[in-house]
């Protein structure tokens, strides 16, 4: 006998096998080939526009002999590169048809990006309010900016020191001196014999086991002050003889 409040029996749906979407809201969109292959020709059409506004921006160059502002190749490259991305994102990524929570994510996302690199730029952009030499383009070896010696009235340099102070020394002693000597600083071993190091002052273990250490006696003390092949000052100059054994 059956009650009004019995549970009614579960159908199986064959698009659902799972029974997710009597819970949530889940499911995939299927967009169609028509759409993929329309947004395909318009991501095409607008790369082709991209490659137009650079040979026309050429040919105001070479014919009216007039160069654009940055501003505008930094606007309109940047404008056709965020439709392009706003296009794949909503039909090749499917954000147009997903939660929009995920829109959230991704904007919040360009956001953190966009905050960053402001701040690297709003560096970059004032140091040389504080510093004029600072808003240089960074160099191998500095940028310069400081006195070229100790004395007030020393030359400023405004290239890299090291560029600076080669091209001094090789005006001052030549270039073929100038290779010599880097050649001696660069192989040193090539041209100077190495002085013999006394181990004596090294801090580092010799290795091995030391002279002596299992003997049955122990090895002559070493005068350092007595010359070489004599008997040590403090040592007796005759050794006792040792008793016969019987």
């Amino acid at each position: 006998m059956s009650t009004p409040h019995a549970a009614a029996p579960e159908v199986f749906d064959e698009l659902d096998p799972h029974g997710m979407g009597a819970y949530t809201k889940h499911s995939h969109h299927i967009v169609s080939g028509m759409t993929l292959i329309s947004i395909l020709m318009i991501l095409l059409g607008f790369t082709a526009v991209t490659v137009g506004a650079a040979q026309v921006e050429k040919w105001i160059e070479a014919s009216l002999h007039y160069e654009l502002p940055r501003w505008v190749n930094v606007l309109v490259a940047m404008s056709i590169a965020t439709v392009k991305a706003t296009l794949v994102l909503m039909f090749f990524m499917l954000l147009r048809y997903s939660n929009p929570i995920n829109t959230v994510v991704f904007l919040f996302c360009l956001l953190a990006f966009a905050l960053f690199l402001f701040f690297t730029l709003l560096d970059l952009s004032t140091r040389g309010m504080i510093n004029p030499i600072k808003a240089h383009q960074v160099e191998a070896g500095g940028i310069g900016g400081i006195r070229a010696g100790w004395r007030a009235d020393a030359p400023i340099i405004n290239q890299a020191p090291v560029v600076f102070w080669r091209e001094r020394k090789i005006a001052a002693v030549g270039i073929e001196r100038y290779n010599e000597l880097k050649n001696i600083l660069t192989h040193p071993h090539e041209h100077h014999a190495a002085a013999p190091v006394s181990s004596g002052n090294l801090s580092g273990n010799r290795p091995g086991i030391t002279p002596g250490l299992f003997e049955a006696a122990a090895p002559e003390a070493h005068d350092a002050h007595a010359p070489h092949g004599s008997a040590p000052a403090h040592a007796p100059a005759h050794a006792p003889a040792e008793p016969a054994k019987h």
